[in-house]
């Protein structure tokens, strides 16, 4: 016999965000990625390429849903945290555009003199302590929270790696972007290996497949501050 869904049953099932809808965006940016790298690859390349243009636009959705979760009311440490995403956000966002630079044009100026020599207005290309080790730890960070924590979470019997406070883990919606991710980077990683001359960024149209990486990487955090902000709209003040 049906028996109608009661209002905690509702509830539960909106618990969180749409983890299909996260699984469906990252296989569409996916599926068009790889038409323009079959087709057009010279769409994707470039400062003002595709996969640079994507970032930029999901970074500052992202820096928007934080600066927006980090005006509302919580508890402290929850405010420093997502202080320190705007800040973690607004770092990468002005390194990818070149402090503007790839829209404007401008010359370099200033301490960026210092750190720069290529020409370009930021200082992620001066050390990889800027760059590489930020990304890995960003990327480690991902995987722990998406993956490995909630396997620990379920064979521990509901206890994960990192429980309290309880805002900290991602959820399971924030998944999609991992996969993506190293789907993505598949191209660099096999050159990397250098077991042929055989290269797999030349046959899928030439563009750093790292860029795309970081797509999905920046996307995670959007995916991560919906969920926050649904789930602390659900949670009792």
């Amino acid at each position: 016999m049906f028996r109608p869904m009661t209002g905690d049953a509702t509830k539960q099932q909106r618990a969180d965000i749409s983890a299909l809808a996260i699984w469906g965006v990252c296989l569409a940016l996916y599926v068009l990625f790889m038409w323009f790298a079959f087709t057009q690859p010279s769409v994707l390349k470039g400062e003002l390429g595709l996969l640079e243009n994507t970032q930029t636009v999901i970074l500052v959705i992202a820096l928007v849903l934080a600066v927006r979760l980090a005006l509302q009311k919580h508890e402290k440490w929850l405010k420093w945290w997502l202080i320190l995403i705007c800040a973690g956000l607004f770092y990468l966002l002005t390194e990818e555009t070149s402090w503007g630079q790839h829209y404007f044009g401008w010359e370099m100026h200033g301490v960026f003199e210092f750190f720069n020599d290529q020409g370009e207005n930021n200082i992620h290309n001066s050390s990889s302590w800027f760059d590489q080790k930020p990304r890995a730890i960003l990327l480690f960070g991902m995987i722990l929270g998406t993956i490995i924590h909630p396997l620990v979470k379920h064979f521990r019997n509901g206890r994960g790696l990192f429980d309290n406070p309880w805002w900290l883990a991602p959820t399971l919606v924030c998944l999609g972007p991992v996969v993506f991710s190293q789907i993505g980077a598949l191209p660099e990683r096999i050159d990397d290996l250098g077991l042929s001359t055989f290269s797999a960024q030349a046959y899928t149209g030439g563009y750093r497949s790292s860029e795309m990486e970081e797509v999905y990487m920046y996307l995670f955090f959007i995916a991560y501050l919906a969920s926050l902000g649904h789930r602390l709209k659900l949670r009792p003040a």
